[in-house]
């Protein structure tokens, strides 16, 4: 022990010569060592887990004030899937989910993400939302949502890979250089077995400890030819939820991610080849910290957001009631689907949109006389607005 970190640790894997004609432009490939690792976690690591722990018990015990979760839920289902695909590159939005004419190949992808975080997280709970829920089948079954039939990236949604995968990395901007190969392919479909015995085991260490063990884990092993990153991202929510740590998805570790790239893909390589866990674990927990306290204060914006409506509209036409509180589940509406979300006729819907429209609730986006789309602002600023300038969850309680 030096300074509160580990210190000489040893390597969890080794590079291995790859096999004579494989199509690699490498080498070598790592293969992984079974779990657990053999970790001593430092007092630094025990009291950033206890900030973590807190933070997220914190978040979890806001559900109490909710009638409804699924007010926040899908809105934060959406998040994720935004944030998540904005560490793929892309730049979809929360909006272009919502927006019925986007249609492109990137905003598939981020539906399809939350279609599968909706998907797992109902099974979970069906099944009982225990460590033993998870498995390789469930693993699977999250790649093929992910991924269109139709992607040439991987032509087999569903499947681990058969062939051999790498990493590359931009070298100042004047080339690409190999960072990391993962096992090859039978390597790879062995590990995943034993990745799966300890996922559905009590685990060694604390929960989030072992989260972040297995994601390590599962980004090293690379078991599938695309999606690696997204199904990864996925599993950290669910383990979140089959742990009973969270009862429901209102998280979204993906925006640390994204904020901390290089330092994410820097700290895994460096278990891999230092043996480092302590800064990996440590990045791992302030992520989950920073995330629970994030989420925790737009949850409680958008809670105040709706109740200053229902206070406004309280004395209003039913139909503007309920298109009030439908913006916090479809900020982005036309007529006819408002019509359709508040069961009533498209005369009436026509009426309560323009009212919102008229109070600043809802903006019409698309300039057209007809198919006009309206966007709740207010309730994607609080969805949207920087991190740095969300209020902290002890302002927001101060406040209260």
């Amino acid at each position: 022990m030096k300074d509160g970190h580990l210190v000489d640790e040893p390597v969890p894997g080794e590079y291995l010569p790859a096999d004579s004609g494989a199509s690699l432009p490498a080498s070598k490939f790592y293969l992984p060592d079974d779990l657990p690792p053999d970790l001593t976690l430092s007092a630094e690591l025990v009291s950033i887990h206890g900030r973590a722990m807190h933070s997220l018990g914190r978040l979890d015990g806001l559900w109490s004030e909710i009638d409804d979760p699924d007010t926040v839920f899908g809105l934060f289902v959406y998040k994720e899937a935004e944030q998540s695909s904005q560490v793929e590159g892309t730049q979809v939005t929360v909006s272009d989910m919502y927006r019925q004419g986007s249609d492109s190949k990137d905003v598939r992808e981020a539906r399809n993400y939350a279609e599968a975080l909706r998907d797992a997280t109902t099974r979970l709970t069906c099944e009982g939302r225990t460590r033993e829920t998870l498995s390789i089948t469930l693993l699977k079954s999250l790649h093929r949502s992910l991924m269109e039939s139709d992607r040439t990236d991987d032509p087999h949604p569903g499947a681990f890979r058969s062939q051999h995968v790498w990493i590359e990395e931009e070298t100042n901007g004047i080339g690409r250089r190999i960072r990391f190969v993962p096992p090859k392919p039978d390597v790879a479909v062995s590990k995943m077995d034993d990745f799966e015995q300890y996922m559905q085991s009590a685990g060694r260490y604390p929960d989030l400890v072992d989260i972040a063990v297995l994601h390590y884990q599962l980004e090293t092993i690379h078991p599938f030819v695309d999606g690696n990153g997204r199904v990864g991202r996925l599993l950290i929510v669910l383990m979140l939820i089959a742990s009973d740590i969270l009862v429901h998805p209102l998280f979204y570790l993906s925006s640390y991610i994204r904020r901390n790239r290089d330092e994410y893909t820097d700290r895994l390589l460096a278990v891999s080849e230092n043996g480092d866990w302590d800064a990996w674990l440590a990045f791992f927990l302030q992520g989950i910290k920073e995330q629970a306290d994030e989420a925790f204060s737009r949850a409680k914006l958008l809670l105040g957001l709706r109740e200053e409506y229902r206070t406004r509209f309280r004395d209003a036409p039913p139909s503007v009631r309920q298109l009030a509180d439908t913006v916090f589940t479809e900020p982005v509406v036309t007529v006819s689907g408002a019509a359709t979300l508040i069961d009533m006729s498209y005369p009436a819907a026509n009426s309560a949109v323009d009212r919102l429209e008229t109070e600043g609730v809802l903006r019409e986006t698309t300039g057209q006389q007809r198919y006009r789309e309206f966007q709740a602002d207010e309730v994607l600023d609080v969805l949207n607005r920087p991190t740095e300038e969300i209020p902290s969850p002890e302002k927001l309680i101060a406040s209260d």
